[in-house]
């Protein structure tokens, strides 16, 4: 279904252009027909068509299905057949052939009605030919509609974005009146594939030269040498390089999430080399290398309950993620290993005073000074307003996660209301091992359809009858057909032509011998098949019939499906509903296991459960201070959100563990450090609020303020002896 021919089609609508005095310009055919014509000669493009165009439908039915007027005409023979062969069923049989042939059109279904006299060939497309003509007289004033197939996979972002600019170069070469008489508006898979990349693509050229520019401006500040501002970035860009090359090598491939989330990782890598720097500029050049290997412990831990919230972030099944676990967790493992066997010997600056980030020794020296008072404000903030944490929203409608995307969704249910009536995204999916078995199923479906639209709970549906039914239903309706053609039956055929003044000798003899039956390859190959081929997939081992809705009552469906085997509703919006529902509950799980293995890490570490507490405690105020801040905004929670929530303590851990260890001997020196760690990381997510991308924004807004706010609860919740 998702690269079937349904998947490569473009809809196009070209419509009338207000030329400036309240009037419209006329919507001419050479215009459309000189259009489909170039859009034709497109590269990459098998056809053009007008959905509503119905000259080569009619032809083949009168042509192909004449043959088959024996096995096709019914999937209640039974009834049809007792309806056709009485007094009054023959007689009006005799009377619309007689209008039939009496019509401008008789020339076209002479040929038919000699074949087929009983015309059992239209009793299939009888209400076929209304929804034909309803839909042919809708829009044609104000629109001139089009499909336009491409060989290419609708997904291919890379080809159907040239695909889209020749459609409309051909479109604008046609229209060069002025002012321009006609607009051409376009939808389909296609058009959100390109959309989607062109944003991520915009997104990932906005964060990278963003973040960059504010690393390369903190970093100057700070260090204020270009020595070291050097070795430092080549680092990263190394980190960077082995990332991609590591997840080309699992995936194949680099999705642009994966390089748009990996400007953060920029942030977290350099915080390893921020430390060193640090602790490494506060002594001689001989004893860089033991100071950088008695913190290379803590940056250790930091670096492994990192990687356990990507990893989490990579088991929440969200597509993108789990390429982002890999480019994350390795980009870590490298930025450490280069951390502390390289960078060490390429730190021969002399030794310098320490850093001093502004306010942060202020900070450390009010919040040790009066940590009870701010503790016991922070702990009574926190359980006044945890009483607000009930009006917390959860985000059902995964929609909301790309509203970005919402003038396409418009585009597009304003297109397809021109074209057609049904509900796109919402079907009646029926399977089966083969086509045949497929067949025979949908043939249980259509009756309930049938009666959930007399009964007003669908105003239609689209199937695969009364182009194709089952061979079991063509045979039986042969038979049975048989049977019926009595010299009783005959006689009164004959009788009811006499009364409408028609030929008995021309149509008097029924003979509708033949046994052959019509197979799906078959149809294919006729003009049908623009029709049909979005409506049936052949798989190896599985075929998938989609019946296309109308206008209904989704619970009414759903509920006269449930007891047909092989059949079931399918929504796209439902769909994506359960697997919101499915990602919050997956987030939740994972955000409870990565904090319990963070928890026994630091256990086996500490080998104390007060030190274990004390360590992780900032992370999880921040995560909660969070919650407090959104359950007062109201906006709504979704899985990212409860992703970032791991992420957060992920990272922020590290910042406890840093002030907890502090294996450099100078609490002052390790705050600093800590402090740079916090400003890159800060700026790296933040950078994310740049993207168009709801989702990154999401993340951006999480792990931004959670990393500030676990880097200013650290000295307030864990107590260092050593004095600053």
């Amino acid at each position: 279904m998702q690269s079937g021919r349904l998947s490569r089609r473009y809809l196009l609508s070209i419509g009338k252009s207000k030329d400036g005095k309240n009037d419209t310009q006329e919507l001419t055919t050479p215009f459309i027909q000189s259009l489909t014509q170039q859009l034709k000669a497109i590269d990459g493009v098998v056809d053009v068509w007008d959905p509503n165009q119905q000259a080569n439908i009619t032809q083949t039915i009168q042509s192909l299905y004449r043959g088959y007027a024996n096995s096709m005409y019914s999937l209640n023979a039974e009834q049809d057949l007792k309806h056709f062969f009485s007094s009054e069923g023959l007689n009006q049989r005799a009377e619309l052939v007689k209008t039939l042939l009496l019509s401008p059109q008789g020339v076209v279904f002479k040929k038919t009605i000699l074949q087929d006299p009983l015309l059992l060939t239209l009793k299939g497309f009888q209400s076929l030919g209304g929804r034909m003509q309803k839909v042919a007289s809708q829009g044609n004033e104000q629109y001139q509609n089009l499909v336009l197939e491409t060989r290419m996979a609708g997904l291919d972002a890379g080809q159907q974005t040239k695909i889209q600019s020749n459609i409309k170069s051909a479109f604008k070469a046609l229209n060069k009146s002025d002012p321009e008489k006609y607009t051409l508006e376009m939808t389909g898979v296609p058009i959100f594939a390109v959309a989607t990349q062109t944003l991520m693509q915009g997104d990932i050229t906005k964060v990278s030269i963003l973040s960059s520019l504010l690393l390369t401006v903190i970093f100057w500040l700070l260090f204020r040498s270009f020595s070291v501002m050097l070795k430092v970035f080549t680092l990263l860009i190394i980190v960077i390089l082995s990332s991609i090359l590591m997840t080309q090598l699992v995936f194949s491939y680099v999705h642009g999430m994966t390089v748009a989330m990996g400007a953060t990782l920029v942030g977290i890598c350099i915080d390893y080399p921020i430390h060193t720097i640090v602790h490494a500029q506060a002594v001689e050049f001989s004893e860089r290398i033991k100071v950088t290997a008695t913190v290379w412990p803590s940056m250790v831990l930091g670096g492994i309950t990192t990687i356990i919230g990507y990893v989490a972030l990579g088991s929440s099944g969200y597509p993108g993620f789990q390429q982002v676990a890999v480019f994350a967790s390795s980009g870590i493992i490298i930025s450490l290993l280069i951390t502390r066997f390289v960078l060490p010997r390429l730190m021969t600056e002399e030794k310098t005073s320490t850093l001093k980030v502004p306010l942060i020794k202020g900070w450390s020296y009010f919040s040790s000074h009066y940590r009870n008072w701010l503790l016991g404000c922070l702990i009574l903030f926190i359980a006044l307003s945890s009483l607000n944490l009930e009006s917390l929203r959860w985000m059902k409608d995964m929609q909301e996660l790309t509203p970005e995307l919402n003038y396409l969704k418009l585009n597009d249910k304003r297109i397809r209301e021109r074209m057609t009536s049904i509900e796109p995204g919402r079907f009646v999916m029926v399977t089966g091992e083969n086509i045949e078995l497929a067949l025979q199923k949908a043939e249980l479906v259509y009756p309930v359809l049938k009666q959930l639209k007399q009964s007003g709970a669908i105003t239609d549906y689209f199937g695969l009858y009364p182009w194709l039914i089952s061979e079991q239903k063509q045979k039986s309706n042969q038979a049975l057909l048989q049977s019926y053609l009595t010299q009783e039956n005959v006689e009164k055929w004959k009788q009811a032509l006499k009364n409408a003044g028609l030929s008995v000798k021309k149509l008097g003899s029924l003979n509708y011998s033949a046994k052959q039956t019509l197979g799906l390859t078959q149809l294919l190959e006729t003009p049908v098949s623009k029709l049909i081929d979005s409506r049936i997939v052949v798989g190896e081992n599985q075929t998938i019939i989609m019946i296309w809705l109308g206008q209904h009552q989704p619970e009414a469906v759903r509920l006269a499906m449930h007891n047909i085997q092989g059949a079931q509703y399918f929504s796209q919006r439902d769909m994506l509903n359960n697997m919101t529902r499915d990602y919050t509950e997956r987030a939740q799980l994972l955000l409870m296991i990565g904090v319990s293995i963070i928890i026994i890490l630091l256990l086996a570490r500490y080998k104390s459960i007060v030190k274990t507490v004390q360590t992780l405690l900032p992370a999880v105020l921040a995560a909660v201070l969070i919650l407090i801040i959104w359950s007062f905004t109201g906006e709504a929670i979704s899985f990212l959100h409860l992703v970032g929530f791991l992420l957060v303590i992920a990272i922020c851990v590290d910042y406890g563990i840093f002030y907890q260890e502090n294996r450099g001997g100078d609490i002052a020196l390790t705050y600093q450090a800590m402090a740079i760690s916090m400003l890159t990381s800060a700026v790296a997510f933040g950078s994310l609020i740049a993207a168009e991308s709801t989702s990154l924004r999401i993340l951006s807004g999480v792990v931004a303020l959670g990393v500030i706010l676990g880097f200013i609860l650290c000295p307030l919740i864990i107590r260092q002896t050593s004095k600053d």
